[in-house]
């Protein structure tokens, strides 16, 4: 399978070096290690359990607290790393140097830290790394126990450490699920984003939506200036949070001739104004294409082709309430399927009644990891066992390893079927990740008939 015309996929620049591999998968585990061995006894809200500050004064004793006026935070439950990556595009494009930090990864752990576009390179994360390694190590052996530094934490610490090395000018930074309790979250900036608010995370940002709202909007008392979209706001004054001054941008008007979904034009519209507010032109011509450039290759949405002509298409979405009713129906009555992955603590019945409304015939997929809730595999996939013959197709597909690109390639096209009916794969980042990698295996890869 390959991308078609205007896919807009962000392919990576080739493997790394073996002993690059080796080095990197050193690193990724002593920063995975201490959070993998604490997890099971440690369930709870981040409120409770998270300790920013301890990470955060390890980044200030290294010097690498970031100058609040070169900052723009961005948070959300929806399209907060496709927010931050248009507006770091436009940065760019306006001739600034731009780092750009988002979570999770698109293909590889380094794709999380980027310089005007370009993914550090695995020697520049290493070295980071050993220079900070130390620290990590001993702030961690002080750790009460059953507890562990965090790794989007350290992540941050060594996307700053090479901010401050390369004298970048902007930092666009993703926080994490929340923003009141993790790294990113508690910095200081420029510009603060809002993107959606939805009841996601409940088990750690909960119980309610209102304590989301918290979560998220907790940015503003930080940020010189808060941008946010009609919907966060009114999400906001619900749960009794008005942020003063803040800058509210519309729901974009509904244009059935852009086959892109009305969350993703919503985040342009937040990026326009973000680059407003830090005096650059959205209209000007370099930043005008640079927008529409990032927003055909964004990873939470996309489409492909493969080379017999059928079409792959892919958007993330783990709340029913993040899906654009109206494109959906217009892919029913053009006879799309779905292939839909989420686990038990999102939105699953909600997201098969929205596809089963829109006409959309759907098969589910259990996935099956190495870390974080997908080492139970069928066991966090309850609920869309539970919906076989109520909105979901039989069979349910799977379990199938998080990183098995030729079982993913497999089951795209037995989704499509012998008619080769276009399919929209559906769910978490990382069920995304892997129809993308199944793309990008190319045309080789497609499997024999019987």
């Amino acid at each position: 399978m390959v991308p078609g015309d205007g896919a807009g996929l962000a392919l990576s620049d080739g493997p790394a070096a073996p002993d690059a591999d080796a080095a990197m998968g050193c690193a990724l585990d002593a920063i995975y290690a201490g959070a993998m061995a604490a997890r099971p006894a440690r369930p709870g809200f981040d409120r409770d359990l998270r300790r920013p500050d301890r990470l955060l004064g390890l980044i200030a004793a290294a010097g690498l607290m970031p100058d609040p006026g070169r900052v723009i935070l961005v948070t959300g439950s929806k399209g907060k790393g496709s927010t931050a990556r248009l507006i770091a595009a436009g940065e760019t494009a306006a001739g600034r140097r731009t780092l750009l930090f988002t979570s999770p990864e698109e293909t590889t752990a380094l794709d999380r830290i980027r310089l005007d576009g370009a993914v550090i390179g695995a020697e520049d994360f290493l070295r980071h790394h050993a220079a900070l390694a130390p620290q990590f190590e001993a702030l961690a052996a002080g750790l009460p126990a059953g507890e562990a530094l965090s790794p989007f934490g350290q992540f941050l610490a060594i996307a700053l450490s090479h901010a401050r090395e390369v004298g970048a000018e902007r930092l666009v930074i993703e926080t994490g699920r929340g923003a009141a309790h993790d790294e990113a979250g508690r910095l200081r900036a420029r510009i603060g984003v809002v993107t959606a608010i939805l009841p996601e995370h409940l088990d750690r940002l909960g119980p309610t939506l209102a304590d989301v709202a918290a979560e998220k909007l907790d940015i503003h008392g930080r940020c010189g200036r808060t941008i946010l979209t009609a919907a966060a706001a009114r999400t906001g004054r619900e749960a009794g949070i008005r942020p003063a001054d803040a800058l509210v941008v519309g729901a974009p008007p509904v244009d059935a001739a852009d086959d892109r979904p009305g969350w993703l034009r919503q985040d342009l519209a937040l990026a326009r104004a973000a680059l407003v507010a830090d005096g650059i032109d959205p209209m000007a011509a370099r930043v005008a294409e640079a927008l529409d450039r990032m927003a055909a290759s964004v990873p939470s949405w996309g489409r492909a082709a493969t080379a017999d002509g059928r079409d792959i298409g892919w958007e993330a979405a783990v709340q029913a309430a993040s899906l654009d009713a109206g494109r959906l129906a217009r892919l029913g009555r053009a006879g799309w399927r779905v292939l839909l992955s989420v686990t038990d603590d999102k939105d699953v019945d909600g997201l098969i009644d929205a596809l089963a409304a829109a006409g959309l015939p759907a098969h589910g997929l259990v996935l099956q990891g190495r870390r974080g809730p997908l080492v139970h595999g069928p066991g966090v996939h309850r609920r869309l066992a539970a919906r076989l013959g109520q909105g979901l197709h039989a069979p349910l597909y799977g379990p199938i390893d998080h990183d098995d690109v030729p079982a993913m390639v497999r089951l795209l096209y037995d989704t499509g079927g012998a008619d080769a009916a276009p399919v929209l794969a559906v769910g978490t980042q990382t069920f995304l990740r892997l129809v993308r990698a199944a793309i990008r295996t190319g045309a080789d890869a497609r499997p024999q008939s019987p």
